[in-house]
C-alpha cells in the first residue's frame, strides 16, 4: 500500500483566523494552550516567536503579539472537513487529531490518505500530488507531506526535510530499500512516542532510528516497553499498521449565522449557493443524490420558515440544484433572516435510469423541476403502468407526482407504439377491404395480435396494424376478430 501523510502543524491557527478581521490576520498572531505557544503566523515567526515558547517570553519578544486561545473543537471540525475533502482522491482516509499537550509540545494533527488504488484514475503519482498541493494552497492551509508504505512511516517521513524535497519532484514511488534508508536516517526525536520514552532514547545515546535496528527486539522491549516495540515494527513494515477509517456522516446539516439580519432574498443568494455547493460536493464523494433538501430560515424570537427544496425522485446536478433553489427562495417569506440552515436527511445512491423507464429526457425533466419549484409538487400529476395486456387498461389514472410511487417497468415490446392513445377506440368506416378516416387508410405493418381475458365476460381478440392516411399521418388501428369491426386506437407523432 502507498500512504500519504499530510501534517497540519498550523491547524490551531488556521482554524481560528477564519473569523478574524483582515487587519488582525496580517499582524503577529499566536495560539496559546496552557501558556505555551502551539502555533504562530509568519509575522510572529519573523519577530522571534517560536512554537514551544511560553506566552510570557513570546510577549516579551514581541509586544504587539496578538494571542488566541486554542480551540480543539474548532480544530476537530476543520479536520473533519478536510477528511471529507480527501474523499475526492480515495475512499481510505484517516483523520488523526492533535495529541495532548506535554511540556509545551503537542503532536500536530494529520490526514492519512491511501493512494495506491487511485493513482491511475488521477494520472499518476506526480499529478495526484500536484492536485493535493494546489487544493491545500487554495484553502490557505500549510501542509507537510510524506509518502510511506505504512501510515506510521508516512507520518515519520513527512517531518523529514530530505524526503519532502524528494517528494516535490517525485514521479513514482521509491523502492523499499530507499524507504528503509530514509527511515534509518531519521532522527529519533521524530518518532511517535511519549516524552518518557524519548528521554530514555536520548539517555541511551540513540539519536538515529538506524541505531535501534542494530538492537534485538527483546532488548528494545526490555528498555523501552512493549508498546514502543509494536510501533517500531509497524514503522519498519514487519507488522500491519491499521488506522481508523473516517466515515462520512449519514446526514448533512449545515448552517450560516449572520451578524446583521438579511432583509431581502437577493443577499441570501451567495450564502445559499455556498451551502449548496458544499453539500453537493459531500454527496458526490459518497456517490449519492440530494433527493430531498430542507431549508430553514430563522427570523429570531422563535419564528422560522421551512420548505423543501428539491424533487424527492429526480437526480439533480449542481447547476440545476442552484437554479431550482433560487426559484424556491424567491417564493419564501421576506422577513429578515438571522440563520440559514440546509439539511439533506435522506441521500440516496446514484442510479442510472434505463432508457425504457425514462419518460422524459433531460430537457423535459428540467422543465418539470421548474414547474414544481414555482407551483409546488401537488400541481403536477403523472401516470403509472399496470400489468394489463389491453393498451387502454395498461395504465393508472393521473396520480400526485410527489407520492414517489415507482412504476413497474413496461413489458418488452418490439412493435412500435403511438404516444397518443384515444380515451376509447373509435369505430372506422370501411367498404370491402378499404378503411376510411379523413380519407383512405393504407395498412403498412401488421398484424400484431393482442388477446386474452378468456375467463372474463367478453373475450378480447385483436389484430393491430400501422396505417397511413391521405394527409401523411400514421395511425394505430385494429380489427376486433369477434365482431370483425375496425377501430382507431392511437395516433403516432
Amino acid at each position: 500500500m502507498l500512504w500519504l501523510c499530510i501534517q497540519l502543524p498550523t491547524l490551531p491557527l488556521e482554524a481560528l483566523t477564519r473569523t478574524l478581521k483582515a487587519g488582525k490576520q496580517t499582524g503577529a498572531l499566536g495560539v496559546v494552550e496552557q501558556q505555551w505557544i502551539v502555533a504562530r503566523n509568519r509575522p510572529a515567526a519573523e519577530r522571534g516567536v517560536a512554537v514551544g515558547l511560553s506566552s510570557a517570553t513570546a510577549r516579551a519578544r514581541n509586544r504587539g503579539l496578538y494571542l488566541l486561545q486554542r480551540d480543539r473543537a474548532q480544530e476537530q471540525q476543520q479536520l473533519a472537513q478536510l477528511a471529507r475533502w480527501s474523499y475526492r482522491f480515495t475512499p481510505l482516509v484517516s483523520a488523526q487529531a492533535a495529541g495532548p499537550m506535554q511540556d509545551g509540545d503537542s503532536r500536530p494533527a494529520c490526514l492519512l490518505v491511501e493512494l495506491s488504488g487511485s493513482l491511475k484514475a488521477n494520472g499518476g503519482l506526480r499529478a495526484l500530488l500536484d492536485q493535493v498541493q494546489q487544493a491545500l494552497e487554495q484553502m490557505n492551509l500549510d501542509g507537510l507531506m510524506g509518502l510511506g508504505q505504512s501510515p506510521s512511516a508516512a507520518r515519520l517521513l513527512s517531518q523529514l526535510p530530505a524526503h519532502r524535497r524528494w517528494l516535490a519532484q517525485a514521479h513514482s514511488a521509491p523502492s523499499p530499500q530507499q524507504w528503509q534508508q530514509w527511515i534509518g536516517a531519521a532522527p529519533s526525536k521524530l518518532l511517535d512516542c511519549d516524552h518518557r520514552t524519548m528521554t530514555q532514547l536520548y539517555a541511551c545515546g540513540i539519536r538515529r532510528v538506524s541505531q535501534l535496528r542494530t538492537m534485538p527486539l527483546s532488548e528494545v522491549a526490555s528498555r523501552f516497553g512493549r508498546p514502543f516495540v509494536e510501533y517500531f515494527t509497524r514503522l519498519n513494515g514487519s507488522r500491519q499498521d491499521p488506522v481508523s477509517n473516517h466515515h462520512l456522516p449519514a446526514q448533512y446539516p449545515t448552517a450560516l449565522y449572520f451578524r446583521r439580519p438579511l432583509e431581502h432574498s437577493e443577499p441570501l443568494r451567495f450564502p445559499a449557493n455556498h451551502l449548496l455547493r458544499t453539500l453537493y460536493q459531500q454527496l458526490q464523494r459518497r456517490q449519492c443524490d440530494p433527493r430531498q433538501l430542507h431549508w430553514q430560515r430563522d427570523f429570531g424570537r422563535g419564528r422560522s420558515h421551512s420548505y423543501t427544496g428539491a424533487d424527492p425522485r429526480a437526480p439533480l446536478a449542481s447547476q440545476r440544484l442552484l437554479a431550482l433553489t433560487r426559484r424556491q427562495r424567491e417564493q419564501a417569506a421576506p422577513d429578515p433572516v438571522r440563520t440559514l440552515r440546509l439539511t439533506c436527511s435522506q441521500p440516496e445512491p446514484l442510479a442510472q435510469e434505463k432508457p425504457a423507464e425514462a419518460l422524459f429526457n433531460k430537457g423535459s425533466q428540467a422543465l418539470l423541476d421548474k414547474l414544481k419549484a414555482r407551483l409546488g409538487h401537488q400541481a403536477l400529476s403523472t401516470v403509472a403502468l399496470k400489468g394489463n395486456g389491453l393498451p387502454e387498461q395498461a395504465w393508472h389514472p393521473p396520480l400526485p407526482s410527489n407520492r414517489g410511487q415507482k412504476c413497474p417497468p413496461p413489458p418488452p415490446c418490439h412493435p412500435p407504439r403511438p404516444n397518443w392513445l384515444l380515451p376509447r377506440p373509435s369505430p372506422l368506416s370501411h367498404r370491402g377491404h378499404t378503411l376510411f378516416y379523413r380519407g383512405e387508410l393504407q395498412l403498412l405493418q401488421g398484424p400484431e395480435k393482442i388477446g386474452g381475458y378468456w375467463w372474463q365476460h367478453g373475450h378480447h381478440r385483436r389484430d393491430y396494424y400501422m396505417a397511413r392516411g391521405d394527409d401523411g399521418g400514421l395511425y394505430w388501428v385494429f380489427q376486433d376478430l369477434t365482431s370483425r369491426a375496425w377501430f382507431l386506437h392511437g395516433i403516432f407523432s
